[in-house]
């Protein structure tokens, strides 16, 4: 073989690996942030009285948020509701940054010897004498057109509304989910006022399937006012009407709740 024929097989070579190359690099560039993405614990305590109230307070602000600093960084929320003498219970928001960090933080709660001090009076609780009659919990993936928990923004402490749609299956509570993330909803809700904080797609809990989603405001009435700006659009209205989002929800419930003193969500 002649060597003008070596080299230009040598040539076409390196021109192929380093078009090859380029591509790669254009299709996943190496100085691109990844997405990020994260999760919620969704915690409800059912309490029996206002002492347990006391208690449970204690406990978290003291103990459990500050190890939570600690372990995610991320800021938690603690809310009672609106009216306490009709459905005693305090809510809690907890942000996680991934799966895997949702999965370790009850070992390293367990290894964390600050949290095991400042939890001993919590952990003397029995069965005779409980803090509190019945947990909750549910984990929450964060909608890809709101990926991340939103501090709300204003003059504290806000009220806020937790609010649950329920699906009659998957496929439809794909569909409601598809909504918000198609139709921008949490853009449309900003812009009416109504401030959300977290839009999460139930993964494990009650109710299932349901998407769930937290929204603030400084009081009731700008809240209520908010509610009849984005009504009133004619963007909603347009979402609203597309045939494939009809008749995905089954039930809407919804919790109002203000922040406890401690809480981070405030």
């Amino acid at each position: 073989m002649n060597l003008e024929l070596i080299q230009r097989r040598r040539f076409l070579t390196c021109s192929l690996s380093t078009i090859f190359a380029l591509r790669a690099t254009r299709a996943f560039p190496a100085d691109t942030p990844a997405v990020k993405q994260e999760f919620y614990e969704l915690r409800t305590y059912y309490l029996a009285d206002n002492t347990c109230v006391k208690r449970l307070s204690d406990y978290l602000e003291h103990a459990l948020i500050p190890a939570l600093k600690r372990i995610t960084d991320c800021p938690a929320g603690v809310f009672q509701n609106t009216n306490m003498q009709e459905d005693r219970c305090l809510t809690m928001v907890i942000p996680f940054s991934s799966l895997q960090e949702y999965g370790g933080w009850n070992e390293r709660l367990n290894a964390d010897t600050a949290f095991q001090h400042a939890a001993k009076d919590y952990f003397t609780q029995t069965a005779k004498v409980p803090v509190w009659r019945r947990m909750e919990s549910q984990l929450l993936k964060g909608l890809s057109g709101s990926p991340v928990l939103e501090l709300p923004k204003g003059k504290t402490p806000h009220l806020f509304e937790l609010r649950t749609y329920e699906s009659p299956n998957l496929k439809l509570a794909r569909r409601t989910v598809e909504m918000f993330n198609e139709g921008r909803l949490d853009e449309l809700m900003r812009q009416a006022g109504l401030a959300p904080v977290f839009f999460g797609e139930t993964l494990i809990g009650n109710r299932l399937p349901n998407l769930t989603y937290l929204l603030s405001a400084e009081n009731e009435v700008e809240h209520k006012e908010h509610w009849r700006t984005f009504r009133s659009d004619p963007r909603w209205e347009q979402v609203r009407q597309m045939k494939k989002f009809q008749s995905t929800i089954s039930e809407i419930r919804s919790r109002f709740l203000i922040p406890m003193s401690y809480s981070d969500i405030r």
